[in-house]
């Protein structure tokens, strides 16, 4: 039995069974690579962008009938990075180690499949630039039932914006349009009264059916429509003391609201809506994705509705351009109004090597914001 009390200890002990999963004759390589024996970039524009292949084959389950298996693997990836902030406006800086995260997804049965992504070490900063571990919690969490007329159900922790994966960004922030919160209802819980709260890029335990009509020369073509009903909680593994305080397991039974979201997508270009409803509190977006060669031009703008009856407006615009397997920039200006801020402004530029069957990624995003100047970077590689 683990005595959690030495933290430090497990951490490391978790590091480095992780990262004996590296070892090349091992196996060392993205689960789907070895499986399928192709290239990152089969599905992949820059990992993690999908591409229409990746698109089609996420949707249809983690399969295809022109992508027979050829070999039997271990169905684990591990992706590990490091972060370093700088705080420029605050004169700050720090680096550590964000996130050491096992990956596992695929098709357990014609009609069924899952996916799975728990960091064993999940660090981030506050506001007041501390570092907060949160080891053994789970980004997603989920099994998705397909049933016959393009319906299908998906159970589990997962986000509730299916249009726009943020999960598969190239920037190191997500878009405040998607990102900016509205508060639930408090609690004498610190931690339940935050997880009460809702943003359309955020994770919660959650039931989602998906009925697509209209479908496209694709599974991922065609006019989608999302009911969801979202949980206050969060699963997760608790590894240590300190996780067990900011990411223990919890489940409320009650609902949060319900979302649906609608959007017509051909290829990588989609548009489309969502609208949440929970008890005194709406929030509602509109989002564009234009794929224009090389370019992937994104738009969304949204508002919210306060428990305090107050509103305020939600703007995220920005441009990807990827000229290569291996380079990648883009620029978004966000906006919000109840923050009382001016617009941000975000460049950044990625790079990856080598794209075959594991991937090392660097990316550089600049906040250029009055009053809040800050540099990110990241190191990190995909196994």
């Amino acid at each position: 039995m683990i005595n959690y009390r030495h933290e430090g200890n497990v951490r490391i002990l978790l590091i480095v069974a992780s990262l004996g999963l590296m070892v090349p004759e091992a196996g060392a390589i993205p689960y789907f690579a070895r499986k399928y024996d192709v290239r990152c970039s089969q599905c992949h524009s820059l990992p993690p962008v999908l591409n229409e292949f990746g698109q089609r084959f996420v949707v249809s389950g983690y399969k295809l009938p022109e992508l027979p298996p050829v070999a039997t693997t271990i169905p684990v990836a591990v992706w590990f990075s490091h972060r370093a902030e700088l705080d420029t406006t605050g004169d700050r800086a720090k680096a550590f180690p964000n996130r050491v995260e096992l990956i596992s997804s695929d098709s357990l049965l014609p009609w069924l499949s899952y996916f799975a992504e728990w960091r064993t070490v999940s660090y981030q900063t506050t506001s007041a630039h501390r570092l907060l571990g949160r080891h053994g919690r789970f980004e997603d969490l989920f099994l998705l039932f397909s049933f016959p007329r393009n319906l299908s159900l998906t159970v589990g922790q997962f986000r509730m914006l299916n249009q726009v994966d943020v999960s598969r960004r190239l920037s190191l922030s997500e878009p405040l349009a998607f990102s900016a919160g509205v508060p639930g209802s408090p609690a004498l819980d610190v931690r339940l009264g935050s997880l009460r709260g809702f943003s359309f890029s955020g994770r919660a335990p959650a039931l989602r059916a998906t009925l697509q009509t209209f479908a496209g020369g694709s599974p991922a073509e065609g006019w989608f429509h999302d009911f969801v009903l979202p949980f206050s909680g969060e699963l997760s593994l608790p590894l240590g003391d300190e996780a067990g305080r900011n990411a223990s397991f919890a489940l409320e039974g009650r609902p949060k609201g319900l979302v649906y979201e609608t959007y017509y997508r051909r290829g990588l270009s989609s548009l489309g809506g969502a609208l949440f409803i929970g008890d005194e509190r709406w929030a509602g977006n509109l989002t564009s994705v234009l794929q224009a060669g090389r370019h992937s031009l994104m738009a969304s703008a949204g508002t919210a509705r306060f428990r305090q009856d107050r509103h305020d407006f939600r703007l995220s615009i920005g441009d990807t351009w990827i000229p290569s397997r291996s380079f990648a920039a883009g620029i978004r200006l966000d906006h919000q109004t109840g923050v009382r801020r001016r617009p941000a402004v975000l460049p950044h530029f990625n790079l990856s090597f080598p794209g075959s069957k594991f991937t090392f990624l660097f990316t550089f995003e600049q906040r250029i914001q009055s009053k809040n100047h800050a540099s990110f970077f990241e190191l990190g590689a995909v196994f």
